[in-house]
């Protein structure tokens, strides 16, 4: 009876250490993802300063579905716990729209005049609703001597929010006020090679351009009708002005 009792422990503790195990493996990765996103930034920011542009506003995307199921009732029971989590947010109802509904919160930064936003939204899936959440970090200016402060402070921001699964976007944009020498889709290449992507995909038209591209070097990409890819650079022909917008995996602003 003892050892039954004994090995009756030793299987439980096995069983949470692995669960403790697999949750720590988890984190570890969803904060290596967060990390690197964020690195994006900095990436893209420093690059395109080098290049003799200025920055204009960057911005930091992450998506996370909650429930695919969930009834009316749980959906504002699940949003009270998250304004309850969540507190020092200042949260306010979403305009309804096409069924769907939600609630945003707003926090300022510490630094840098960034300014964090989280929606819970709830879209209806047949006879329930699927709920989805959504961080938005942006500043409109990149303080290199401050962006490790924001930075750490996103991340810890993100890991409030979310549950490890979310999928993130990082997104600089940027203008030149010098006549490029080149056509603007040869100047988003040149962009891109700095990075060491190679093109996959593009769209040109007569002011304006899209580049798709990959780097095999990065983790998060996305697959195209063609190819993966994992970065994008736009441009755009603005009277005396150049607009540069790069984004990993993909462009999440308006350009």
């Amino acid at each position: 009876m003892k050892r039954n009792i004994l090995f009756g422990i030793i299987f439980l503790l096995l069983v949470l250490w692995i669960m403790q195990f697999r949750q720590d493996r988890v984190a570890a990765e969803a904060n290596q993802s967060r990390f690197e996103a964020l690195n994006r930034v900095s990436l893209f920011a420093r690059t395109l300063k080098a290049q003799h542009a200025q920055i204009t506003g960057w911005n930091v995307y992450a998506r996370e579905t909650q429930n695919a199921h969930a009834s009316k009732l749980q959906v504002q029971k699940d949003a009270a716990t998250i304004q309850a989590k969540l507190d020092d947010y200042k949260w306010q109802v979403m305009p309804a729209r096409d069924g769907a509904f939600g609630w945003v919160g707003i926090k300022k930064a510490k630094l840098g005049h960034a300014q964090w936003r989280i929606r819970y939204i709830a879209y209806p899936n047949g006879n329930s609703y699927q709920t989805v959440i959504l961080y938005q970090g942006n500043g409109k200016s990149f303080i290199p001597a401050q962006w490790g402060a924001i930075r750490d402070e996103m991340s810890a921001e993100m890991a409030r929010v979310f549950n490890g699964q979310e999928h993130l976007y990082s997104c600089v944009s940027a203008s030149r006020n010098d006549k490029m020498k080149r056509t603007l889709l040869e100047e988003g290449k040149r962009y891109l090679k700095l990075f060491s992507a190679v093109p996959v995909e593009q769209l040109q038209e007569k002011t304006f351009v899209s580049i798709s591209a990959y780097n095999g070097a990065w983790n998060n990409a996305i697959d195209t009708s063609k190819k993966k890819m994992n970065i994008q650079a736009a441009l755009r022909n603005d009277g005396d002005r150049t607009i540069i917008v790069l984004g990993s995996p993909i462009i999440t602003v308006e350009y």
